[in-house]
């Protein structure tokens, strides 16, 4: 069934399992002397062990991770990290000169 806002549609016979849309923009490196791009994701470890969705599968989304209820959630977002931070910065640099001065 389709649901909006979600990167696929959903299989009512595993409704749980979860789908993120990454796109390539966070996962393939671009080598500028031979201009040829290299995935960043690898899915090539044992299925005991699992895989890693890393930094770049989080770009672009909230997480939430659940401890106590065993599971993750995904949702999409626009946060812009570097301006956040910036931002964040700023004003702390702000309050300090403001109370410095005042």
């Amino acid at each position: 069934r389709t649901i909006p806002g979600l990167a696929g549609n959903v299989d009512m016979t595993t409704p749980n399992d979860v789908m993120v849309a990454i796109p390539p923009k966070h996962y393939m490196q671009r080598n500028s002397k031979d201009k040829t791009y290299t995935s960043r994701i690898y899915l090539d470890r044992e299925n005991a062990l699992g895989n890693v969705l890393g930094a770049n599968a989080m770009m672009g989304h909230d997480i939430l991770f659940d401890m106590d209820g065993a599971r993750i959630g995904f949702a999409e977002s626009d946060c812009d990290y570097a301006g956040l931070v910036a931002a964040s910065a700023k004003g702390i640099l702000e309050g300090v000169s403001g109370s410095a001065v005042g």
